[in-house]
């Protein structure tokens, strides 16, 4: 069992390391925007990323960039049907 908890601790660090970096990426300052992302096992055992509060605009932001990703492989999906 420590050997799972171990791997989900990991995965977890790891998703949150990819998600820094993605955000990072995109212009936002994630140690201001996002100071609360971190990485962390849940009360049943499940390893998370915790986001954390976000200000208003960076919300907005954040929903910007999705959806314009979620547009994105829309069209990449449409494109592969055709």
């Amino acid at each position: 069992m420590v050997k799972s908890e171990h791997a989900g601790e990991t995965s977890a660090r790891e998703a949150t390391d990819r998600l820094a970096l993605a955000l990072e990426d995109a212009g936002f300052d994630v140690g201001l925007d996002f100071p609360a992302l971190n990485d962390a096992i849940d009360r049943d055992g499940s390893p998370v990323v915790r986001i954390g509060v976000v200000r208003p605009a960076i919300a907005d932001r954040l929903a910007a960039l999705v959806r314009g990703a979620a547009t994105t492989v829309s069209q990449t999906e449409e494109d592969n049907d055709r």
